[in-house]
């Protein structure tokens, strides 16, 4: 679907500009500059930063510029199933907030202890594998539980997978060991899921 809308900022305010008829339709003004902007549908997240060293994440409605929540949090690989908005934090945990209200439904560690796993979503279930092993998100509690993909998906011949946006959705970069950066594979723009 084309749109005739786009999204850009100039320090701390976020314009929704329609390039059709050459006007602004909403912005949105934020405590601090805005540093990373991320659209999903219709949800725009939006990262900001203090002269701190603060970092916050605000979720906007993209048709009428409503800001929704704003939360102390970076964002690390987003994906959204349903209502529920689940994403990996500072501390690698996986994390899922109410997408809506921005309310903390879990916080749990990954099941992997020695490898990175790569993320993947279908069929509104959200699995974490390796070439050995595959795990399943318990998408109410958090916990991860052993399963199996569907026989034809092979994970250990499993490489990049690119989901309805067409964005990768595999897993965070070691920035430990690279200095280099990807959009697609960092902070918050990678996503995936339904939505």
């Amino acid at each position: 679907m084309k749109q005739n809308s786009i999204l850009f900022s100039e320090k701390n305010v976020l314009f929704k500009y329609n390039t059709k008829n050459d006007s602004y339709e909403w912005d949105v003004e934020f405590e601090y500059d805005v540093y990373g902007i991320v659209r999903i549908d219709d949800f725009i997240f939006v990262t900001t930063y203090s002269n701190w060293g603060k970092t916050f994440t605000s979720l906007i409605d993209f048709s009428n510029g409503e800001k929704m929540w704003t939360k102390e949090i970076y964002l690390y690989s987003i994906h959204i199933i349903d209502n529920l908005l689940i994403y990996v934090n500072k501390k690698k945990r996986y994390c899922g907030l109410e997408l809506l209200t921005g309310n903390e439904i879990f916080s749990t560690k990954s099941p992997f202890r020695w490898s990175t796993p790569k993320a993947i979503v279908f069929e509104s279930n959200f699995y974490l594998h390796t070439k050995k092993e595959t795990q399943r998100l318990n998408l109410k509690s958090g916990g991860f539980v052993k399963t199996k993909f569907p026989p034809k998906i092979q994970t250990r011949d499993l490489g990049i997978v690119l989901d309805q946006f067409q964005i990768n959705i595999n897993n965070i970069p070691d920035v430990s060991n690279d200095t280099s950066s990807y959009p697609s594979d960092a902070g918050i723009g990678f996503a995936g899921g339904d939505v």
